[in-house]
């Protein structure tokens, strides 16, 4: 559970959230006042690095602004830098958002059938074929088993890989793929697990959800028998890769075969949990309100605020998947200030997707940036400058949206703070 003030204020924001109707009303905005290039302009000396070589570092950037009228519904402005639906980045840890929405809304579909069947439920996995691994017990659980539950605490405090393949065999690729199509989000891709090469990612595991001695619901192996063209462009970078064999190819990385998703999906996708009731029907999740306040609380918690799993504060610090903001420092961040997001990292690339709200200065808004760090051009070559390039870019964007933020007036300030329980 969330320690401190944490929890009672997300589910008071969940609350909050939940219940905002509005209208779609983002829009993309390109003609002046260019609030971003203004933003990204007036910060030069710590973001110009970046900027000036877009080549190099292949950077994109949405930030939506959130404008709430005399009842408090929201109405967002959304303003791009270089972004294009249509060139690929490596997702990385970011497909694993929607995989936790998707577990979620599959869960409570199945109740109707299944009506045992919880979050919380207990299940196993079975190994049919090679290199799957049988799951029994999660030793990080209160109980010791594993649930879908703890599986999305654990893929939002730490982008825990294992409870994304998890995710992955109980829905199965094409599952994911095509109900992500038919909500509108055609520009993601998910086709493969992490840590996993070489197994055949068309087969799912059998999953089977139990309580005691009794089971409740039996998923057997699934096949997907879609062959999938990635459509995206640029899929093929740098001018050399690290083989299996530790051996350097001297030819681009083909990303072909890889998981993708662009940024406007990440952005639209968090938008549709954080505001559902300000998207089009087809484009929401079917999530009940204690969904959504499980989510709300753990999309936004630090390591530090989780008791189960427990993690060591020195490896999982503060900024450790909060790449705005706090993404180059370890030090302990202010509670005041939450951001409910995913982040990616691989290959190179580093993402973030976030919504970001400061309870004390009553201010809230939107941000996804990806940005590839790979200078000398070879990939899987683990030399990439995240550490001096990309973490220290990503806080500083944070930071410069954050101040415009706090500075700009607003027609009518947004009533965050008056949910809380308390003050901070």
């Amino acid at each position: 559970m969330l320690r401190n003030i944490s929890i009672t204020c997300l589910l008071s924001i969940a609350l909050c959230l939940v219940s905002c109707h509005s209208p779609e009303s983002a829009q993309k905005t390109t003609n002046p006042p260019d609030v971003l290039s203004d933003i990204l302009h007036t910060h030069q000396s710590t973001l110009g690095r970046v900027l000036s070589n877009p080549d190099e570092y292949q950077v994109q950037i949405i930030y939506t602004r959130i404008d709430r009228d005399d009842n408090n519904e929201p109405q967002f402005s959304s303003y791009y830098y270089t972004e294009d639906s249509t060139r690929y980045f490596y997702p990385a840890s970011t497909v694993k958002m929607p995989l936790a929405f998707l577990a979620i809304e599959r869960i409570n579909q199945l109740k109707k059938t299944y009506p045992a069947l919880q979050l919380t439920t207990p299940y196993r996995m079975d190994s049919m074929r090679y290199r799957q691994m049988p799951l029994r017990e999660d030793i990080s659980a209160a109980n010791g088993l594993p649930s879908v539950a703890h599986d999305i605490k654990k893929i939002f405090l730490v982008s825990d890989n294992f409870s994304y393949n998890n995710l992955f065999d109980f829905l199965g690729r094409e599952y994911i793929n095509k109900t992500l199509w038919g909500k509108g989000y055609t520009r993601t891709g998910i086709m493969h697990r992490f840590y996993l090469g070489g197994i055949d990612n068309r087969y799912t595991r059998p999953v089977t959800f139990y309580e005691g001695a009794s089971d409740i619901l039996r998923l057997p192996e699934r096949l997907d028998p879609t062959i999938y063209k990635n459509p995206q462009h640029h899929l093929q970078q740098g001018k050399g890769y690290i083989d299996g064999d530790d051996q350097l190819v001297e030819k681009p990385f083909d990303f072909g075969e890889k998981n993708w998703m662009s940024l406007q999906d990440m952005h639209d996708i968090l938008k549709a949990v954080m505001f559902p009731a300000s998207v089009p029907v087809h484009q929401r999740f079917d999530l009940t309100e204690s969904d959504y306040r499980f989510l709300y609380s753990w999309m936004s918690a630090f390591p530090r605020e989780s008791e189960y799993p427990q993690y060591d504060t020195t490896e999982y610090y503060d900024g450790f998947v909060k790449f705005f903001l706090y993404g180059d420092g370890r030090q302990q961040r202010p509670e005041q200030i939450r951001i409910f997001n995913k982040v990616g990292q691989a290959y190179g690339y580093l993402t973030d997707v976030a919504y970001i709200v400061d309870f004390q200065k009553n201010i809230e808004f939107m941000l996804a940036a990806t940005i590839r760090c790979n200078e000398d051009g070879v990939f899987n070559d683990d030399h990439y400058s995240y550490e001096d390039v990309g973490f220290p870019f990503l806080a500083n964007l944070g930071r410069a949206v954050y101040e415009y933020e706090v500075k700009r007036k607003r027609q009518h300030s947004p009533d965050l703070i008056k949910i809380l329980p308390q003050a901070y």
